[in-house]
């Protein structure tokens, strides 16, 4: 019987591949634009990241002179604070005046001058300290400000990430809805066919199933006043017995009977025992 189901179902089927076939596209048009999306925010996300790294530089060393990363870190940021070029201007102009000034007065090499020296350097470190701070403080500013920037960007490609895959999600629920939709259309359609038939043949404006491929268990049980034989079967698939033609028979000798539905045959039983419906009257009246 599965041709006379294969309408409901090949128009599922072909509703299945229409909705697998626009939820594919959709589905690369999305990736593609989610593709393009990271390119976009990676372009938009490379200047910050490039500032907050530099900006990094400064912020350490402004931990490091504040003692923040540990003595060894420290000693080298009061050793970069010497290495300035502001500090060893000035200080090389402290120390040729104490340089000059030994020298005037016959204290050159002595304890006296190297104490003048040590002093004119710690002095200006003590100067200089926060100067330099002060130098590095728009590190700072600038660590935020980029940090804000990453923060802004990485949002953004989040919300729009997440926007897309909830469409693409949506779009997936509701291939699924239609789908199933259609398949129980077809379902219902199917089982509806099918009661209809099994329930005493469908009538087809007049005509009934009664194809010999639809029926099974078939014996013959007798014959019409015109020899049309009479058999008792049952419809596959149905334990109900019936009794009734071939339509194959009757297609010989009333083809005007018989109809084709589906693939399958269908006897028009006015006209099937039309002949043998006389023939009983006849006999009767001669009685």
């Amino acid at each position: 019987m599965s041709e006379l189901f294969s309408g409901a179902s090949d128009a599922a089927s072909a509703q299945t591949a229409g909705i697998n076939k626009g939820l594919t596209s959709a589905t690369g048009q999305i990736g593609q634009g989610q593709s393009a999306l990271n390119t976009d925010y990676a372009s938009a996300l490379a200047p910050f990241q490039q500032n907050y790294t530099q900006a990094q530089q400064g912020t350490t060393a402004i931990a490091n002179l504040q003692g923040l990363n540990g003595a060894s870190a420290g000693r080298q940021a009061q050793q970069a604070l010497q290495a300035t070029p502001g500090y060893q201007y000035t200080l090389g102009q402290a120390n040729n005046a104490t340089n000059a000034a030994a020298a005037a007065n016959g204290t050159l090499g002595s304890g006296n001058q190297a104490l003048a020296l040590q002093k004119n350097a710690a002095g200006l470190a003590s100067q200089n300290y926060n100067n330099y701070v002060s130098q590095l403080q728009p590190y700072l500013g600038a660590s935020q400000s980029a940090a804000g920037g990453i923060a802004g960007v990485q949002t953004g490609l989040a919300n729009q990430t997440n926007a897309n895959y909830g469409t693409l999600a949506n779009l997936n629920y509701g291939a699924d809805t239609s789908i199933a939709n259609a398949q129980a259309s077809a379902d219902l359609a199917n089982q509806s066919m099918d009661m209809n038939l099994l329930g005493g043949g469908i009538n087809l404006v007049g005509s009934i199933f009664s194809d010999e491929r639809l029926k099974e268990s078939i014996e013959p049980v007798g014959e019409l006043y015109d020899g049309t034989n009479v058999y008792r079967y049952r419809y596959k698939g149905d334990d109900t017995p019936r009794i009734g033609v071939l339509a194959q028979e009757v297609e010989k000798t009333r083809p005007d009977a018989v109809s084709e539905h589906g693939g399958y045959l269908a006897v028009d039983y006015g006209r099937a025992t039309q002949m043998s419906a006389e023939l009983a009257r006849f006999f009767d009246k001669a009685a």
